[in-house]
């Protein structure tokens, strides 16, 4: 059976008819249904006055004292039906709010009595506030470093899957000399248009004490991550575009923030975007980013040049004439909005990645 996006519990609560049938029962009465004119005595959540006397005269109680037992049985079963239907219904608002969530929990948390309650695990939380208030923080600090829109929720969302999939990875100590050799040996460069290859990363990040990891894209959050996490920096890279040409960057990018910017966590909401709100470490690290993937900032210049001047290009000749891969070119050409049969697109999909 498919389990429930929210309980109402309401629908749990003990009803006093199920309670006077138990009572009936209990002195080998079975026919209760019969003697109250009842089609489902356990069903009845209200009893009248002349019900009420009838019951306790065939239990032999008291009238005065059952009748007083029934009259508060009822009127806090009344209020508590109120309670739990209130809740029902907030629920049913929070969930709406947070079902874009459920793809990055996988089948990790299944264990709630419905839905909700397991995206309060996922959340490690005890309760929908609290999902809201930790959401609100962490937006306070994006937009202290960003000046886009964002979904709080997302947002947190997005940056809980990085921590728990920190949380079951094996790091060693964080080793800034060993990850420069590689960025500097350029091993990777032979495997640029290779998707197969940029999904193998983790592992090999894991031996420099960084964590490596790729999170689905959720609307209204970033392109990538920095946080660092008991000594050791977590990368959380987004496949936003869905372009592999973009995680590229993406990470090298968020690699520059780690050498450069060492300990300081970073939420990116634009990515190799220019003016003057760009932050100096902004900069920073789009220049890392652009020094090992494009050689320098002359690529992105002729591009944008050339699309001002009305010249006609292609990838492949401008990536031959600069020295990088073509699939860098097409990402410049796409930035400049620059329309072209002859750019090349690799794909990447997270989701696939992990089926």
């Amino acid at each position: 059976m498919m389990k429930k996006n929210v309980i109402n519990y309401a629908y749990s609560l003990p009803k006093i008819g199920g309670e006077i049938d138990a009572m009936l029962r209990s002195k080998g009465i079975y026919n209760g249904n019969e003697l109250l004119s009842v089609k489902n005595l356990s069903d009845k959540e209200s009893l009248t006055m002349r019900q009420i006397v009838k019951i306790a005269f065939i239990l032999g109680c008291d009238k005065d004292e059952f009748t007083s037992f029934v009259t508060k049985f009822q009127s806090n079963y009344n209020a508590d039906k109120r309670k739990c239907t209130e809740a029902y219904k907030k629920s049913i608002r929070n969930f709406k709010k947070l079902r874009n969530v459920i793809p990055l929990m996988r089948d990790e948390f299944n264990d709630g009595e419905d839905k909700m309650d397991d995206l309060l695990d996922y959340f490690g939380v005890d309760s929908e506030d609290e999902i809201f208030a930790e959401s609100e923080a962490t937006a306070a600090l994006f937009r202290k470093q960003n000046n886009v829109k964002v979904d709080p929720i997302n947002l947190r969302a997005w940056l809980r899957r990085g921590e728990l999939d920190f949380a079951k990875m094996e790091i060693a100590e964080y080793d800034e000399n060993a990850l420069k050799a590689w960025i500097d040996s350029r091993s990777w460069e032979a495997h640029l248009a290779d998707a197969e290859y940029f999904m193998t990363l983790p592992n090999i990040f894991k031996k420099f004490g960084v964590a490596l990891v790729f999170v689905p894209f959720l609307p209204h959050t970033v392109y990538g991550a920095v946080r660092w996490i008991e000594g050791k920096p977590l990368i959380e890279i987004s496949d936003r575009n869905k372009d592999l040409a973009s995680c590229w960057f993406t990470l090298f990018h968020e690699v520059g923030h780690v050498i450069l910017h060492n300990k300081e966590d970073i939420l990116e909401g634009k990515i190799n975007d220019s003016g003057t709100e760009v932050s100096i470490q902004e900069r920073e690290a789009n220049k890392f980013a652009n020094k090992y993937l494009f050689h320098g900032d002359e690529l992105r210049k002729e591009i944008f040049n050339n699309v001002r001047r009305g010249v006609d290009m292609t990838a492949k000749s401008l990536a031959n004439k600069h020295g990088v891969n073509e699939i860098f070119a097409s990402y410049w050409l796409r930035k400049a909005q620059y329309l072209s049969y002859f750019q090349k697109y690799v794909p990447i999909d997270f989701v696939a990645s992990f089926a």
